[in-house]
C-alpha cells in the first residue's frame, strides 16, 4: 500500500535505524540511486550514508521532529518538517537544527528514500 500512513511508517523506521545504527534496515530503506545533501550542501550517496551509520561511526543522542507533513502523489512520497539532531561522528560532536525535505519512491512493495535535502535553521 502506497498511502500516507505507510510512508510515515517507512520514515519512522528509517529514523529509528539511523538512531540504532541498523545498517541492514538502512540498506533496505535507502534507494540505490539515493542522493542527499548535508547541512553544508555536500552531496551524499547511499554508500556514504550507510557507512556513516555503521556501528562505531555516527551515534545520535537526540533526533526530534516538529511539524512533519506527508504527501503522496502516485508512487512518490514527500515528507517534510523541522528536526533537531545531536550526536557524535567518530570523536566529533555535532548539533543541527534543520528543515528537511525527503522524497521517497514506492517500488517493490515498499517506500525507499530517494532524495534528501536539509537546510540549517541557524543557531541551536
Amino acid at each position: 500500500m502506497s498511502d500516507k500512513a505507510s510512508l510515515l511508517a517507512a520514515f519512522d523506521k528509517l529514523r529509528t535505524a539511523l538512531h540504532t545504527n541498523d545498517v541492514q534496515v538502512l540498506n533496505m530503506l535507502i534507494a540505490e540511486e539515493y542522493v542527499g545533501f548535508d547541512p553544508r550542501g555536500n552531496p551524499q550517496d547511499k554508500t556514504m550514508t550507510v557507512d556513516a551509520y555503521k556501528p562505531g561511526a555516527t551515534k545520535l543522542d537526540k533526533y526530534s521532529l516538529d511539524g512533519v507533513t506527508t504527501s503522496v502523489i502516485g508512487s512518490v512520497g514527500i515528507v517534510s518538517g523541522k528536526g533537531y539532531i545531536h550526536g557524535k561522528y567518530a570523536e566529533y560532536e555535532f548539533e543541527h537544527n534543520l528543515r528537511f525535505l525527503d522524497i521517497y519512491v514506492h517500488r517493490e512493495g515498499r517506500w525507499q528514500l530517494y532524495l534528501s535535502q536539509v537546510t540549517p535553521l541557524g543557531a541551536v
